[in-house]
């Protein structure tokens, strides 16, 4: 598997600070505006930074346990989806980035080698030998993200119009055009089955940019 780009994560978490045309997407920006801020401070007050770690495939509970013994704070966005299995379908939560964490570190100061011999851990993604950071932002808009149940919750960048990926639930993995959003949570998805237009009612937690 190739390393996470991060390219790859700001396509998911969307612009850290996205231009604001009315009052809904004024509303909408605060989130990004803010964790932006958070970023910039907590890197003003301390030289820790967030770094990419590729994990054994299906090991980012257990790397996630052992680098935290060790002291590490470690982020894991998960986000709800469907798995199929002998006709039955489970709804779980699954990492965002499968095999990837984030962890915290400051690069001049911890032990970073340790990381690479963690039980669940391939390697630290590095820049030559290097440690390469997560660009300032990203990953305080993605905690900002996180919903009272520990799940991303993407519907303050969600728009009217746009392309959405279904990740749970009967149409999980459908790719659709957002109709309707509302104050509640609720959205209708326009999707296209067996050549048909089919809008249908969804909770907005289960719905996440499909680019």
């Amino acid at each position: 598997m190739e390393p996470l780009s991060f390219g790859d994560v700001e396509s998911r978490v969307g612009k850290p600070i996205p231009v604001a045309t009315s009052a809904a997407s004024e509303g909408a920006a605060q989130p990004f505006q803010s964790a932006l801020q958070v970023g910039l401070a907590a890197h003003l007050v301390s030289d820790k930074r967030w770094y990419v770690v590729h994990t054994q495939p299906h090991a980012e509970s257990r790397a996630t346990s052992n680098l935290e013994r060790q002291g590490y704070a470690i982020f894991c966005p998960r986000t709800r989806k469907t798995v199929r299995h002998a006709r039955k379908a489970t709804a779980t939560l699954a990492p965002l980035f499968p095999n990837y964490l984030f962890l915290q570190l400051d690069v001049s100061r911890d032990h970073w080698r340790s990381v690479n011999g963690t039980r669940g851990v391939i390697r630290l993604i590095t820049q030559g030998e290097t440690p390469q950071p997560v660009p300032v932002g990203i990953v305080e808009a993605l905690q900002a993200r996180i919903s009272a149940d520990g799940v991303l919750d993407w519907t303050a960048v969600l728009k009217i119009g746009q392309a959405v990926r279904i990740s749970s639930g009967p149409f999980a993995d459908f790719v659709g055009t957002l109709e309707h959003l509302n104050t509640v949570g609720r959205v209708r998805v326009l999707l296209d089955i067996l050549g048909r237009s089919v809008s249908v009612a969804l909770r907005c937690e289960v719905l996440m940019p499909a680019a």
